[in-house]
């Protein structure tokens, strides 16, 4: 006579396969989200520069000069440099 038991839970091995496969989609996924973070950091910098060099010319256009960090920063609301 044979005893069958149902067995719950996963075996050691297939524990194994899902923490492999979750291994390679994350090392995957890693380097394009530090990437996509990086892209996001130059394109934050690349618009604040453009905001600054619109500042100047309105600044250069109203008192005929450029104006300083703290000067651009005061006209532009307190949102260009902390």
């Amino acid at each position: 006579m044979q005893n069958h038991t149902q067995q719950r839970g996963f075996s050691l091995i297939e524990l194994l396969i899902v923490v492999g496969i979750i291994g390679i989609i994350s090392a995957i996924a890693v380097p394009a989200l530090v990437s996509a973070r990086t892209a996001a950091k130059h394109g934050a910098a690349l618009a604040n520069l453009q905001t600054m060099l619109k500042a100047q010319y309105t600044l250069k256009v109203s008192t005929g000069r450029y104006g300083r960090m703290s000067e651009l920063n005061t006209y532009h609301g307190g949102t260009l440099a902390k």
